[in-house]
């Protein structure tokens, strides 16, 4: 109805008032008194219209359904009119039509939800759950229209006034915690004939479930699970298992593709290209989330407790310090790491060769500082300090060099100097005959020589000195397990997770040589994607100057 401002009122969530009055329209006495009849509608004026409808409303229209279980009050005025219409009902029924004068806009009152059906009454929720399920769509409501003002009232209290704006950045700063704004990523593309804006999260606000996302369609609200797994295909390597991303994302299509009429409330609906619809929102996040900063940042609160020891912990993700705060007398300067040759594994720096720390681009490292425990390396960036977890970053490298081996067909090798044999059970022989195409693309020259025996007389360049019959036959348990065909159908990410997990990666635990601390991090701020293993834990934390001198009270 073009209003600006919508306002909500209610008393016992719900169930005695709901009041919603706005400043649009408004309408004249004819369709006043049409609005409360079954079937009526003004969305509507031609058969076509039923395929494209961009209103929102309920199956067999919502007023009179509502009126035929209340009593209602309804109030509208045109801008035209000097008079307004006012309705009262009881039961569907009309009571009272009455002129008066009235503001312009509409406004409507419904009392005693379900006074004449009890028992549909006795199914009402909590007065708190209805309350929360009615702020829920409000808010909700809010987001897909920013340049609108809405009020929300409960029991004579303000619960939210949330003022017109002219960007949805704004409004998200009215409904959700001004933080966890700053943790979002713009994002706005078009498609051929789709649109696709809003924001998602960077990885850390990742959450345990999906109510995160938020999915509009014409501005419509909808619950979808195929968008819902398109854009986790987006964060793939990026969240841990069963963590879902957060997004509040805006899908501009043909009315004509969709079909709202599936749910009673047009919650859900059904999609006429919803594979091809998928893939775009699936590139459209995946090219923000691959360019974009996932490494969770560390700020602290300073506190002193009555026996005076201090309490650090982290503001925004939860991270374990407490392997590092004990092994801080560990940290190793260059002149203490062990002298030993570093394994044959690992690329290693010429004598006298200097690193280029500008090459680590994405991680911006300008020095590196050391090694604590074994398994975490420092350095110094333009923004503070970042601490690496030495094994997932290995990991990360390994997951990549594999993945680019698959896709271009074929992987660097190393030849044995004596072919070692592999004799396997009847049910490995056939899966390892069925993928040798597979084993031989990533790096293994292997040969069938009868009775379920193989020889083996190349391995990755990847694998390092793990051995080669271990990780052909854990590669064939996991396709025996079932998981191999989930593995091989739906995308080489998985194989490459599978196989990386298998090779030679460094451990925690491991000290390191400079040159291969140096050789991890330039490795790791090539890659495509350097903030977190394959699996989604974080390759590395930061944190920041200004949460330093917050530390020694110098802000």
């Amino acid at each position: 109805a073009q209003a600006t401002k919508i306002s909500v009122s209610i008393r016992h969530g719900g169930k005695s008032l709901i009041k919603v009055v706005d400043n649009g329209n408004g309408m004249d006495r004819e369709d006043t008194e049409l609005c409360l009849k079954s079937h009526a509608t003004s969305k509507i004026n031609n058969s076509e219209d039923i395929f494209t409808i961009n209103s929102f409303g309920f199956r067999g229209e919502a007023l009179p359904s509502i009126a035929s279980v209340s009593r209602i009050t309804l109030q509208t005025r045109k801008s035209s009119d000097q008079l307004g219409t006012e309705i009262t009902a009881a039961g569907g029924r009309i009571k009272t039509i009455s002129e008066k004068a009235l503001s312009v806009g509409t406004g409507i009152e419904v009392s005693d939800l379900f006074f004449n059906t009890p028992a549909r009454k006795k199914f009402l929720k909590s007065e708190r759950t209805e309350y929360v399920s009615i702020a829920d769509a409000l808010t909700t409501i809010s987001l897909a229209y920013p340049e609108v003002a809405f009020k929300l009232s409960k029991d004579g209290k303000q619960i939210f006034d949330y003022p017109s704006c002219s960007h949805l950045k704004e409004r998200f700063q009215s409904t959700h915690h001004r933080e966890w704004v700053k943790h979002l990523l713009s994002l706005k593309v078009e498609r051929g004939d789709i649109t696709i804006q809003g924001y998602i999260g960077k990885a850390e606000l990742s959450r345990t479930n999906r109510t995160g996302q938020l999915f509009f369609i014409n501005k419509r609200p909808v619950k979808s699970l195929p968008l819902s797994y398109a854009l986790q295909r987006a964060y793939d390597g990026l969240l841990p298992q069963k963590h879902f991303p957060v997004a509040i994302l805006f899908l501009e299509i043909d009315p004509a593709t969709v079909d709202v009429n599936i749910h009673p409330t047009k919650r859900e609906v059904r999609l006429r290209n919803e594979r091809t619809l998928q893939e775009k929102l699936t590139q459209s996040v995946r090219e923000i989330v691959a360019t974009s900063d996932h490494s969770p940042r560390v700020s602290f609160t300073y506190s002193l407790d009555k026996q005076k020891k201090y309490s650090l912990r982290p503001s925004t993700k939860p991270f374990n310090f407490s392997k590092i705060k004990e092994a801080i007398g560990e940290t190793r300067p260059y002149t203490n790491m062990r002298e030993e040759e570093p394994s044959p594994h690992h690329r290693v720096r010429e004598p006298g060769e200097s690193i280029e720390y500008s090459s680590t681009n994405r991680l911006q490292i300008k020095n590196l500082l050391g090694q604590i425990a074994g398994s975490y390396i420092l350095a110094e960036t333009e923004e503070g300090l970042i601490i690496l977890d030495q094994h997932a970053a290995h990991e990360r490298i390994a997951y990549e060099d594999i993945l680019k081996s698959l896709e271009a067909g074929s992987a660097p090798s190393q030849s044995l100097l004596l072919p070692v044999t592999l004799e396997l059970n009847f049910k490995e022989a056939q899966l390892c005959e069925e993928h040798l195409e597979i084993l031989t693309m990533v790096g293994f020259g292997i040969t069938p020589i009868g009775k379920n025996t193989f020889s083996i007389d190349a391995t990755p360049a990847w694998l390092g000195n793990v051995e080669a019959t271990a990780i052909i036959q854990d590669f064939l348990q996991a396709l025996g397990d079932g998981k191999g065909k989930k593995l091989l159908c739906d995308r080489r990410e998985e194989i490459a997770k599978t196989l990386a997990c298998k090779s030679y990666t460094v451990k925690a635990h491991e000290t390191l040589r400079r040159e291969e601390m140096e050789h991890i991090i330039q490795r790791l701020g090539r890659a495509e994607q350097p903030f977190t293993c394959p699996h989604g834990r974080p390759t590395l934390i930061k944190l920041t100057l200004d949460d330093l001198a917050r530390q020694f009270k110098r802000k």
